[in-house]
């Protein structure tokens, strides 16, 4: 738990311009990601240990305070980065891998609730765009960017784009104008 926090404060530090105690503070105080990423990794060190109460209890705290909902039993690599959380559920079973970046009301969870043991998995360097959801067994694969409203149910492979894809017809209207 303590490495991969110290990870993650290493990693702000590279985007940060403020010195060193304050951009933690800072971003313990008022960057609703990190906090939930803080907590995550306590909920989880609860998890692992078999600590029953605890995980849970920290789970539901990080979402009522952050509004990111994740599981205790993800496993989440250093340096994952939330920007604007809000909506964002991460279930269980879930693994993502280092230096990712989600942003808000993105879902990685599992098709149904029969089958809550098909979580996706995200390699390293992988962002993921506002509403996307990744969703049942599927791999990400390394340095692969999922845009935005995409729904990824089959896998990735690493380097790829995937982009929602929204095609519009357009007609004109009857009837406008006319007598």
């Amino acid at each position: 738990m303590f490495d991969n926090l110290r990870e993650d404060t290493r990693r702000l530090r590279e985007v940060k311009s403020k010195p060193f105690p304050w951009y933690v503070v800072e971003s313990l105080l008022f960057e609703t990601g990190y906090q939930a990423v803080v907590l995550h990794r306590i909920a989880h060190a609860f998890k692992r240990r078999g600590i029953p109460f605890f995980g849970p209890l920290c789970a539901r705290w990080n979402q009522f305070l952050t509004g990111v909902d994740i599981a205790p039993a993800a496993r989440i690599g250093p340096g994952l980065r939330i920007a604007h959380g809000t909506g964002l559920v991460i279930g269980n079973g879930v693994e993502i891998g280092r230096d990712c970046l989600l942003m808000h009301g993105v879902t990685l969870g599992a098709p149904t609730l029969s089958r809550i043991g098909d979580m996706p998995k995200l390699g390293d360097r992988v962002t993921v765009g506002a509403g996307a959801s990744v969703i049942g067994p599927v791999t990400i694969g390394d340095d692969s960017f999922v845009g935005a409203h995409a729904l990824v149910t089959t896998d990735v492979p690493a380097g790829s784009k995937v982009l929602a894809r929204v095609e519009v017809e357009v007609r004109p209207r009857s009837g406008v104008g006319s007598s």
